[in-house]
């Protein structure tokens, strides 16, 4: 008996730490999250890697012939961010603003990379491009909070975009995480941080 007793004591000790665990993860999601790209779900990692090399090198080649198709810089420099390349990312991101310099989907994928370069004041001048061309892109807003807030320690900063964020995003998932983000940092700032207003709201 004393056996099977010691055998369900390590049982539970385990399935214990696991519960902890899992409500550890949890709350540090909570807390921050990465930099999200707009470019779609993922391939499944098992075919991936291969799938990635084989259209890489079509469309390098392809690049060759026609180095201004648009679509193609595009789709390589997603595949560059997928590989982990992001200096070559950002670099082929770049060739396709070259040919449509108002692209804010390609402006805020440029920035997920600049950020994962190292470079958070490259990832937020791109996002707040981003921001020029479409004031409603809510994606571009999410990560300059993100980047202002855990890379700048702006907080006023990233407070003004997740603020206005909230009023694009509706009840998205996003949106749940970034509420508790946006009341933490009213706190933290005081009563001088006011939610923004929208701009029907100033008419």
């Amino acid at each position: 008996m004393k056996t099977s007793r010691s055998l369900i004591s390590l049982v539970l000790v385990f399935v214990a730490g696991f519960l902890a665990g899992v409500i550890f993860s949890a709350w540090k999601m909570g807390e921050t999250a990465p930099a999200e790209s707009g470019k779609g779900p993922k391939m499944s990692e098992k075919n991936s890697q291969d799938d990635l090399r084989k259209r890489i090198a079509g469309l390098e080649r392809m690049l060759v012939a026609d180095p201004n198709n648009h679509q193609a810089l595009v789709q390589l420099a997603n595949d560059y961010f997928d590989t982990g390349n992001f200096e070559k990312a950002v670099e082929t991101y770049n060739k396709a603003l070259q040919i449509d310099p108002r692209d804010p989907d390609v402006l805020t994928d440029m920035g997920i990379a600049y950020r994962r370069l190292g470079k958070p004041q490259d990832s937020v001048n791109a996002f707040r491009r981003a921001i020029d061309v479409d004031g409603d892109h809510a994606l571009a807003l999410f990560n300059l909070g993100i980047v202002l807030r855990d890379d700048l320690k702006d907080d006023r900063g990233a407070l003004e975009a997740w603020e206005r964020f909230l009023q694009k995003a509706g009840d998205s998932p996003h949106a749940v995480m970034v509420q508790p983000w946006v009341k933490s940092l009213r706190q933290k700032l005081g009563s001088s941080a006011q939610p923004q207003k929208s701009n029907d709201d100033k008419k």
